[in-house]
């Protein structure tokens, strides 16, 4: 009785962590791309910092939640997970410091104080979980990537906390020149790199020498639906981030009346709409393919990294900044394209998904590549739209292109249900046509 209600707050627990960090994701992007642009070099740099910042919390996050998975019971390494989100809190408020406040030069000095604590913490998180033997039990592809991690993370931490060597005062130069960007704070990417280079030649190596044998054995199946599970719950955390910005992002519209919120609430609809219908139709892939898959795993956690960043692009549009709104119009149907495509490259790969012990029917195929076609479709509608000037408006004043954006997704989501479902009932008409036969 004891040993339940403990699993049961521990799994409560991780629960409320994933949904911190989920609100750190949604608040880390819309901190930074709050901040006020007026040209492309700046959106730039801006997009870059905020990408940067966002791949690595979500890559920390899910390496450290996916310890917790492995092995549940262990409280060491419950505390060491809450020490890494509250660390992941503070790292979006220290980016925005180095960037734009009085005290640059103090924020990025706390910014790779934070990173390299950050890639310490994590990597002591999964040194700890390769001693246990429940490490043995997870598939081989995840194994692979924790032994790979354990050189990739010091070699950023050691390379962040080198970082501080870079004189005080001095100032980057090359894209980073009129931004008045202290060059410590370069330390982020400096850090970021050099994990990502040592971990995926580690991982090449690591890979080589693991059985293959190994990946049929009862207790890593088991281990592979427990991460399905985890994959479902990352991906939605995100999305939920997405939908909840959608409405965060347009509070600074200016309302004084009652028909000033007809826009507001026509745009939120929009960013919804957006949203929904590709974050629903997620879930038959995973109906589709029920256990764990490096690729799957993958593809999934882009399309909802590029949902989180639609609504504070989108607030660019909509927000009375005529140099601000031209920047967002541009970088708007960019990103949604790039997010649709995302998506399509889920379908086209749950479409052509192949393993022994699953075999998926030809309806369910044929389902997949028709909304990777109709993805491609949109993407290349949104894209199109960047050859309307941005200065066109339509009714109640809304821009032409997003009155094109309204269309198109409407469309989208309209021709792929009619196709869903006349070919569920054709199908219905032959199965009840043939026994009479």
């Amino acid at each position: 009785m004891e040993e339940g209600w403990k699993d049961a707050l521990k799994e409560r627990s991780e629960a409320v962590l994933d949904g911190v960090v989920g609100i750190v994701l949604a608040l880390a992007v819309y901190d930074l791309m709050s901040i006020s642009v007026a040209r492309w070099s700046q959106l730039v740099i801006l997009l870059f910092f905020s990408f940067v910042t966002l791949i690595l919390i979500m890559f920390l996050w899910y390496t450290g939640s996916e310890v917790l998975d492995i092995v549940p019971q262990d409280n060491h390494l419950f505390a060491l997970n809450i020490l890494q989100v509250v660390l992941l809190t503070a790292l979006p408020f220290s980016v925005r410091l180095s960037l734009f406040s009085d005290v640059k030069e103090l924020g990025a000095t706390f910014l790779v104080i934070n990173t390299g604590i950050l890639f310490a913490v994590t990597a002591l998180i999964n040194f700890l979980l390769l001693q246990r033997p429940e490490s043995r039990t997870v598939p081989r592809s995840v194994l692979a990537d924790i032994q790979a991690d354990v050189f990739g993370l010091p070699a950023g931490s050691l390379i962040a906390f080198l970082s501080l060597l870079a004189p005080a005062g001095a100032i980057a130069g090359g894209p980073f020149a009129g931004w008045n960007i202290p060059l410590r704070a370069l330390g982020l990417f400096w850090s970021f790199g050099a994990f990502f280079f040592v971990g995926i030649f580690a991982n090449i190596f690591i890979r080589r020498r693991l059985p293959r044998s190994t990946e049929v054995a009862p207790e890593i199946q088991k281990m592979g639906g427990i991460f399905h599970s985890k994959m479902r719950t990352v991906n939605n955390t995100l999305f939920e981030a997405a939908l909840g910005l959608s409405a965060f992002s347009l509070t600074d519209l200016p309302i004084k009346t009652a028909a000033d919120l007809i826009q507001p609430l026509i745009h939120f609809s929009f960013l919804f709409f957006l949203i929904v219908v590709f974050w629903v139709k997620f879930y038959r892939v995973y109906a589709a393919i029920p256990f764990w898959d490096e690729g799957l795993d993958f593809l999934t956690s882009w399309a909802p990294l590029l949902a989180i960043f639609s609504p504070p692009i989108f607030r660019l549009v909509v927000l009375p900044n005529p140099e601000m709104e031209e920047l967002g119009a541009t970088m708007f149907p960019i990103f949604t394209a790039m997010f649709v495509l995302a998506n399509a490259a889920v379908y086209i790969y749950a479409a052509r998904f192949r393993r022994d012990d699953l075999k998926l029917s030809q309806e369910k195929i044929s389902e997949f590549h028709r909304w990777a076609i109709g993805s491609l479709g949109l993407a290349f509608t949104f894209t199109a739209s960047l050859l309307i000037p941005s200065n066109i408006t339509a009714l109640l004043d809304i821009p032409l292109r997003l009155v094109i954006w309204w269309i198109s997704l409407v469309a989208f989501a309209a021709i792929m249900w009619v196709a869903t479902h006349s070919l569920s009932s054709e199908k219905e008409k032959i199965g009840r046509l043939v026994p009479d036969i």
